[in-house]
């Protein structure tokens, strides 16, 4: 078998590594195609994988390449998990809608908006070269949009969007609720960052979740770059669903600009003062005999959630997954050919989406704003239409003005022209 990564010299590939060294005798075999633009960070990664792998006496062979034809030539599974722009394109996501008083945030709203602009159309490149029987099994963000634009404008390519979001957040609510984590199993429904939950089970056993959330203490604070307990807690209690991490920028929007604009930075900026040392110390590492790189930017969940998926496909494993993929009916109340992020069986054929009903009352219209703003995005991405990049700017809760929305779209478009040649 063989297995391309794109975007191999990005910094979450220790954890990658560390995913394939997690299902390594059921991967025993397979040939790794690393592929990359960033030539010495490409070769760091393929040095660093060759220790690890040579140290555990993992079977895989690793080649680099930086021609993408030849990294996809006779693949079977093509791992996407870059950013065009790097972080540098990041910061301007965030600082760019952020000054004009919207929040401004990697993959959510018009900054995610933006990202999917430059995402896109390198991902139906890479469609475009993927083998006709290859699934591509996406993380590149913003993944809803970039997984239903490959859908649309390149029909008949396999792709599964993936996000460990999710798993997250059930840990996050395992402590709200004071369950254990790792029998706690919640039925996340509807759009990637933006799920709610009404379903919950503790070892197969189904929770009320009215109790729960009679019972539900609001903590103190304890916000950080991903999760801030205190505000789910809040909505929760006020919604009658489990909210995931997202939810903070809908319903806490105007609070969550003034704080953003508070930290004088953004998080870009924060994670491109620490990237400097993690590089040189997962270089140092890449020279070991048995390499240890940080997990700071890449543990293991990130990569094992997609060599699980990976491995459940090829080996018809039929097991359960929540990701995104067409809906089909999973949401009653979304319109059948949407992406959707809900739970399904994932085998042979794929995933298989699970039948869950509508989306709750209290979240319904806001999920559905934000499916057909996704719509608009993955076609406004796809095709370099300025109409429909301003219609899917203006469809997003979070745009309340024509103007802002207007100043939003030629900032990002001038900014990152660099990166759009639809535009152009």
């Amino acid at each position: 078998m063989k297995i391309t990564i794109i975007g191999a010299g990005s910094g979450y590939m220790p954890g990658v590594i560390r995913g394939l060294l997690h299902r390594a005798d059921d991967l025993a075999g397979t040939h790794l195609a690393f592929y990359d633009i960033d030539e010495p960070q490409l070769a760091t990664m393929t040095r660093l994988a060759k220790g690890m792998f040579g140290a555990r006496a993992a079977r895989f062979t690793v080649e680099a390449h930086i021609d993408l034809k030849q990294a996809l030539d006779g693949t079977d599974f093509v791992f996407t998990t870059f950013r065009p722009g790097g972080m540098a394109a990041r910061h301007l996501d965030e600082a760019i809608p952020l000054k004009h008083g919207v929040v401004g945030q990697e993959t959510a709203g018009p900054g995610g908006f933006l990202m999917a602009l430059r995402s896109v159309p390198v991902l139906l490149e890479i469609a475009r070269h993927t083998p006709d029987d290859a699934w591509i099994v996406n993380y590149t963000n913003p993944t809803s949009v970039v997984t239903h634009a490959v859908r649309r404008h390149a029909p008949g390519t396999r792709i599964i969007g993936l996000c460990d979001q999710y798993i997250g957040d059930t840990e996050m609510w395992a402590g709200l609720l004071h369950r254990p984590f790792e029998s706690l199993d919640i039925d996340w429904i509807g759009l990637n960052h933006a799920t709610y939950a009404t379903r919950i089970r503790q070892d197969g056993a189904e929770l009320d979740l009215d109790d729960l959330l009679a019972g539900l203490e609001i903590p103190d604070g304890g916000a950080t770059p991903w999760r801030d307990p205190s505000r789910m807690a809040e909505l929760a209690k006020a919604l009658g669903v489990l909210p995931n991490s997202y939810a903070k920028y809908y319903f806490f929007h105007d609070d969550v600009v003034q704080e953003l604009r508070a930290k004088g930075s953004t998080r870009a900026q924060d994670i491109q003062a620490m990237l400097p040392a993690y590089y040189e110390q997962v270089a140092a590492e890449s020279v070991k005999a048995d390499p240890d790189p940080s997990r700071e930017r890449g543990g293991g969940e990130h990569g094992e959630f997609a060599v699980d998926i990976i491995c459940a496909v090829a080996r018809d494993e039929r097991r359960r997954f929540i990701v995104n993929t067409g809906n089909n009916g999973a949401i009653s109340s979304l319109p059948a050919d949407a992406t959707v992020e809900v739970p399904a069986i994932v085998g042979r054929t794929g995933p298989t989406p699970l039948t869950m009903g509508p989306i709750p009352h209290p979240v319904r219209g806001l999920v559905g704003a934000i499916q057909e703003y996704e719509h608009l995005a993955a076609d406004a991405a796809a095709t370099g239409d300025r109409r429909l990049a301003l219609q899917a700017l203006l469809a997003h809760p979070f745009i309340r003005s024509k103007h802002t929305a207007e100043r939003i779209l030629a900032e990002g478009l001038a900014a990152h022209a660099a990166h759009l040649p639809q535009f152009t």
